[in-house]
């Protein structure tokens, strides 16, 4: 397996630049400059601060953009549990890229796999590691240490509805991590579930490389 490194999504999904350029939602966007009256007050803030964090306001978001009440709760709960680590803890900021990423490929989310496999390499996972996650070679592999390795099974656990009996994955967790590490970890992969499940049901295509979010843009 190996994750292209041009659209940053596993080659054998065979997504071109082209399809990328031309989406074919089930749900039509909620563009930024054409916005309806009836939610213009509640959602512009939320779509600024999605320009002031990313540089862009990414299809994600526009696609929500129909309940601005979504889109607000998904930018504080990213923002709570992802985006204050950028400064503050990076080594655990790319703990929970690992785990989002992982869990994107898994649901074989096109949106969120682009996505997070851009902001997984940009925190220090490498696109040998990144091409790893794309299967099961991560288990025997020396590229990640067994911190990572926990990692990404107790992702695997959850995202398969395996983690309720799988007491060693979670103890093997907890040799890691806080206790509130492994609540956000548990709760980023549940989140990104639900996200990949979500973005597959709408058919939401994820943008050209170059018309990405990244962390450079961010607080």
């Amino acid at each position: 397996m190996a994750i292209d490194r041009i659209t940053s999504l596993p080659e054998e999904w065979g997504i071109t630049l082209e399809m990328m350029e031309n989406p074919e939602p089930r749900v039509p966007f909620v563009e930024p400059d054409s916005i309806p009256e009836e939610i213009r007050d509640q959602l512009q803030p939320h779509y600024q601060c999605s320009l002031d964090k990313w540089g862009s306001v990414p299809r994600f978001l526009q696609m929500l953009g129909h309940s601005p009440v979504i889109v607000e709760a998904w930018m504080l709960l990213d923002a709570n549990l992802r985006m204050t680590y950028l400064n503050t803890d990076p080594e655990f900021l790319k703990m929970q890229q690992l785990v989002i990423a992982r869990t994107a490929i898994l649901n074989h989310s096109i949106n969120c796999t682009g996505h997070n496999v851009d902001l997984a390499h940009a925190v220090g996972v490498s696109w040998e590691q990144l091409d790893l996650l794309d299967g099961d070679g991560w288990r025997e592999s020396d590229l990640f240490s067994e911190k990572e390795k926990a990692v990404i099974h107790w992702s695997d656990e959850v995202s398969h509805q395996g983690a309720y009996d799988n007491d060693a994955a979670f103890e093997e967790l907890t040799r890691h991590f806080t206790t509130r590490q492994v609540v956000e970890l548990t709760f980023l992969c549940c989140m990104w579930n639900l996200s990949g499940r979500l973005t597959e049901a709408f058919h939401l295509m994820v943008e050209p490389p170059d018309g990405r979010i990244g962390f450079g843009c961010s607080v």
